[in-house]
């Protein structure tokens, strides 16, 4: 990979060799894509890769984010989560890494709903489940679409915002996100033209820059396989009628249906469907079997009464089928805080429209030679011109039919506020470090090993006053580690840390690395007063472990008790589990060896908790029945822990049948 850039390298740095996400980004034609497949065939890792359209995820090579984690279409509550068959749940469990593609159009209420779906199904109450997630996208482009009325309302009571992009999600703000931005650009052949779109990119466009653009105000020599773009669906319509006029071939009606109610403005695509052999089309539907997506281009290669072949783009020929959408209808409730739908009515017809002329949105990273820009209507969201004029390679191929109005150059102010924040090198860095710290072991399951890793970089980060750093390093070892017993003198001392009572993550800091130093006093009282500062399970967390240290058990149970009632046990985190089965089983005489096999069962690459779970039983005199296997019988033998940690890896890593026995009868056991 000697041939990255100084963005690139960094981006492939955080891929390969670490754990942590972050967003790419870069203006149009900067390598993103490339990048990307460059990636899947070079790093040893398992990825899936999303995208918010049909035509981005089969530009991307990947699967619809709504269809992946079974979203819903509406608006998503804190509540929502999304229904994953069994195929992909298996899939999300063994990959390494998730990419979202083109998240300029992801709204935040998915992004959050992402994560309450990954964190449940993968049992792990780390944002996204612990997975490195990868979001894709040049925010200077499209924003997400939000539909006005309710779905606005809900929104805003969500978020209180007037703005949904995806960094406005709650599980975003709880990680700390590199920001990586490609600036050399590889799609543009003119530099000249380049620059020009950088101002537009960034609302410093020039009257001598819109000058120049708007010598482009010709008409290509030849209509074939040009695309126009336009503004609007109504001035796409046009374009398409015109074109369909001049062919020569029998025209076809295709009539759709409608039972209930299903207003004109809502057609996916037109009732009295018109089409001509030789007409361009583009599908409005995600085809079943892949072979085409929202938004694949075709050529209507033959037409009947009742049937329609297409030919694509690689010369291949299909038969169309007819779909069915449901119109629904949305109402806030603002009572029960919800959005509620009801389905009034259904359209049936064939998944087709021409398309001579598309709208900028769904041009929308697509690349052409050649392109007509239809500017009769007027720009009207943010972002829109820019995305049109950079889907061409050169100035010489961009065609305009009318004059480009300065106004129309507009960019989100927050965005460029947003952007401020790209290749900041010292979180990049840091976050490469930190990362690459932990990687190995978090790979090879051993939590508590990067656990420790990742509190030596803390300790010396805080150390080095690098507080920022080390304040993200400890939120990392908390969510990593599972039995902190390793932790306990891997510091000696405790770095000195002024006024941490002015933010709460400070105080988590001063009470975890004063935890681990040995200094319980102090990390109860660090931990207390976190916890009286911002109500957190970390710092519920702390002041347990110091109270155990202090010999002070009943206490440390009652802090237990509060945790499973304060904070949300549907994803609990396996530290807590672990800590709560071993305060339970050896110093109240509460139960916890069921806490214990849950954790097992949640994570079962996790050999440590299981050679606890044996040795506990053990010393109860309890066995694992069940069906005849050779682990099961192992695990309850007098066989050393070592031996058994070495059978169970082999077992779990091949997916073994007695690896299936057993954790089935586990689940089964009653402890």
């Amino acid at each position: 990979m000697n041939n990255l850039n100084k963005e690139q390298a960094m981006a492939f740095e955080l891929i390969a060799n670490t754990n942590t996400s972050f967003f790419l980004t870069g203006r149009a034609g900067t390598g993103k894509t490339t990048f990307l497949h460059t990636v899947k065939n070079s790093v040893e890792k398992d990825f899936i890769i999303l995208a918010p359209t049909g035509i981005a995820a089969i530009l991307a090579g990947g699967d619809t984010i709504h269809s992946f984690f079974g979203l819903p279409l509406t608006v998503c509550d804190f509540k929502s989560m999304g229904k994953m068959n069994q195929a992909n749940i298996d899939a999300l469990y063994h990959a390494d890494t998730i990419i979202i593609d083109e998240v300029s159009m992801v709204r935040c209420d998915i992004i959050d709903a992402i994560d309450r779906t990954m964190r449940c199904i993968l049992h792990n109450n780390v944002p996204f489940g612990g997975k490195q997630m990868v979001f894709i996208g040049d925010m200077f482009q499209l924003p997400p679409v939000v539909k006005s009325g309710a779905e606005k309302e809900h929104l805003k009571d969500l978020y209180g915002s007037d703005s949904f992009f995806f960094y406005k999600a709650n599980a975003i703000k709880k990680i700390r996100l590199p920001k990586i931005e490609f600036t050399k650009v590889y799609r543009q052949d003119d530099d000249n033209f380049l620059k020009i779109l950088e101002n537009i990119r960034m609302n410093k466009a020039s009257l001598e820059d819109v000058s120049l653009l708007n010598t482009r105000i010709k008409a290509p020599l030849s209509q074939d396989m040009i695309v126009t773009l336009s503004s609007t669906n109504k001035a796409a319509d046009k374009i398409n009628e015109e074109r369909l006029n001049e062919l020569e071939t029998p025209e076809f009606t295709f009539e759709g249906e409608i039972v209930g109610r299903f207003e004109e403005k809502k057609y996916p695509v037109d009732l009295h469907l018109r089409l001509k052999v030789g007409a361009q089309v583009m599908f409005t539907r995600n085809d079943q079997n892949r072979r085409w997506a929202n938004g694949t281009l075709a050529t209507v290669f033959k037409l009947s009464d009742n049937e329609i072949i297409v030919e694509l783009k690689d010369g291949s020929k299909h038969s169309v089928s007819q779909c069915s959408w449901d119109s629904i209808k949305y109402e806030y409730d603002r009572n029960e805080k919800k959005l509620k739908k009801e389905i009034c009515g259904t359209f049936t017809q064939y998944p087709l429209k021409l398309a001579w002329g598309i709208t900028i949105h769904k041009s929308q990273g697509m690349t052409f030679e050649k392109l007509n820009l239809d500017l009769s209507s007027r720009i009207f969201a943010t972002g829109q011109l820019y995305v049109a004029l950079s889907r061409v390679r050169s100035l010489d191929g961009l065609y305009l039919t009318n004059y480009i109005n300065p106004k129309d150059a507009v960019t989100d102010p927050e965005i460029i506020s947003y952007a401020q924040e790209f290749n900041d090198s010292q979180i990049i860095k840091s976050e490469i470090e930190s990362g690459k710290a932990s990687f190995e072991a978090l790979k090879n399951g051993d939590y508590d090993f990067a656990a420790k890793s990742l509190l030596k970089l803390c300790h010396q980060k805080a150390s080095n006053c690098k507080l920022r750093d080390a304040m993200t390093l400890a939120k990392r070892v908390l969510t990593t580690v599972i039995d902190d017993e390793i932790l306990f003198g891997s510091i000696t001392d405790v770095p000195q840390i002024y006024n941490p009572l002015l933010d709460p993550n400070l105080l988590i800091l001063s009470a975890m690395l004063n935890l681990y130093a040995g200094q319980y006093e102090e990390a109860l009282a660090y931990a207390d007063a976190a916890y009286q500062h911002g109500n957190s399970a970390d710092s519920l967390y702390l002041k347990s472990r110091a109270l155990a240290k202090l010999g002070r058990f009943k206490e440390a149970d009652d802090v237990n008790i509060a945790i499973t009632e304060d904070f949300d046990m549907n994803t609990p985190d396996s530290k807590i589990l672990f800590m709560v089965a071993m305060i339970n089983e050896k110093f109240v005489g509460d139960p916890g060896l069921s806490v214990l096999r849950d954790l097992v069962i949640m994570r079962p690459e996790y050999t440590h908790s299981l050679i606890t779970l044996r040795d506990l039983m053990r010393e109860k005199g309890l066995k694992l029945s069940g069906p005849d296997s050779q682990l099961i019988i192992d695990f309850n033998s007098d066989m050393p822990d070592d031996e058994f940690q070495s059978v169970v890896t082999t077992h779990r890593q091949s997916a073994s049948e007695d690896w299936t026995k057993f954790i089935k009868e586990l689940e089964s056991m009653k402890l």
